[in-house]
């Protein structure tokens, strides 16, 4: 090596005195590493060109002019702390420390295994001890099914399978694709407004045209109007974990609703109930009204995403914590009614409390499955708002409702 090289060509001064700094530069090392702790020994490299590399360092002693032997030894534990690193990334610290054994005894004592590929950016022997930084890339797939087959890392869950089957009165002629399912009847314009309202949002939508049902339709499943025992049969029947069920309407005049159930199949409840209203022209043509159904399907999609993701027992998502002010405030009655109805009406509301208090105004922090959007989202498109909003104004960590004035009745 470069330092056996330059010791050989010295004085004895000279060989003494490098000798001295080699001693102190591994001192200095070896300090090093137990200040800073093996979590640092790995980490991601600052200019590295995918998030999969990590970097490790790794020291061994020679022993008896051995450096080849010292080498793979410092080779492998570069290896095990990268993949130390690795795991406590991935798994998390808490992970890590309640299945520790699983780690130390199934995982780590074959750690090289998965390592897909590393080289040595740099080494050196630094007198008895040889040092090196390694670079390496796990393999991803194998290190999961490692993970998987000792219990660490759960099955990436599957998306929530929802059926639609909602019916259609237009002009006093209904429509309810179940009281003859084996037509096999066109989707009707609720359907694609709601087909094409939750496409891209992470579920598994389904066909009905394709996914045709089995014989175990009984009678009473192809009523009109299903109780929600019902509902769950079908649900049962094509493999969904929630049912939306319910109807539009389109009368003479050109007014529309939509009044839909969300059934969760697992437990056969009704978790929420939606409806709402938009209207056309009288004359207007199936186009017209499949795109105000998808406006009503637009406005109501907050709350019912919110809702069948609740049915189909969905992991549920961080809270966020945030304020909400309502501004403007004219009376106690309107603080009373817009307080009950936000803590108890938006779904999503974990807590609701009050947290300053003005002239014309008050203040809550909220807890919420969602973060401000949403929240206001879910407010202003509610049938049921008790208390006229004038507008909403989004601020960081805060949303404004400024209440307009009640029409007397």
């Amino acid at each position: 090596m470069l330092f056996r090289v330059a010791i050989t060509n010295c004085s004895m001064i000279d060989r003494e005195f490098l000798r001295g700094i080699i001693v102190w530069m591994s001192a200095v090392l070896a300090v090093l590493t137990l200040f800073l702790g093996q979590n640092l020994y790995a980490q991601e490299s600052l200019d590295k060109k995918a998030s999969d590399q990590i970097l490790a360092l790794g020291m061994a002693r020679v022993v008896e002019g051995n450096a080849a032997a010292a080498r793979q030894n410092a080779i492998s534990m570069s290896i095990s702390r990268g993949v130390e690193y690795y795991l406590v990334t991935r798994l998390g610290k808490k992970t890590v420390a309640d299945h520790l054994d699983r780690l130390v005894e199934g995982i780590l004592p074959r750690a090289k295994e998965l390592v897909e590929y590393y080289h040595v950016v740099k080494e050196a022997e630094l007198g008895d001890r040889y040092t090196l930084l390694l670079q390496m890339k796990i393999n991803e797939k194998l290190a999961t099914d490692r993970l998987l087959e000792e219990g660490l890392l759960s099955a990436e869950a599957t998306p929530l399978k929802i059926l639609f089957l909602v019916g259609n009165i237009a002009k006093g002629s209904s429509e309810y694709w179940w009281t003859k399912p084996e037509e096999i009847p066109p989707l009707s314009p609720a359907e694609l407004a709601l087909l094409r309202a939750f496409q891209d949002k992470g579920f598994d939508l389904i066909d009905r045209t394709i996914s045709l049902p089995s014989t175990e339709v009984t009678p009473e499943m192809r009523q009109a109007e299903l109780s929600p025992i019902l509902i769950k049969g079908w649900g049962d029947i094509f493999g969904a974990d929630v049912v939306v069920y319910g109807k539009s309407e389109v009368n003479d005049l050109g007014e529309i609703s939509m009044t839909l159930q969300v059934v969760g199949v697992a437990d056969g409840f009704v978790h929420c109930e939606l409806s709402e209203t938009g209207s056309t022209d009288a004359q207007g043509g199936p186009q017209e009204v499949i795109a105000v159904l998808e406006g009503i399907v637009s406005r109501i999609m907050p709350r019912l995403e919110t809702c069948v993701n609740e049915a189909g027992g969905a992991e549920e998502v961080i809270y966020n914590s945030f304020e909400v002010t309502l501004k403007e405030l004219k009376n106690y009655m309107q603080y009373k009614k817009l307080r009950d109805f936000m803590s108890k009406e938006i779904p999503g509301v974990k807590e609701f409390r009050q947290s300053r208090i003005g002239s014309h105004y008050v203040s809550f922090r909220v807890e919420f499955q969602g973060n401000e959007e949403k929240f206001a989202d879910l407010v202003m498109y509610h049938d049921a708002l008790p208390v006229p909003i004038m507008r909403v104004e989004r601020k960081e960590g805060e949303v404004v409702f400024v209440v307009g004035q009640e029409q007397k009745r």
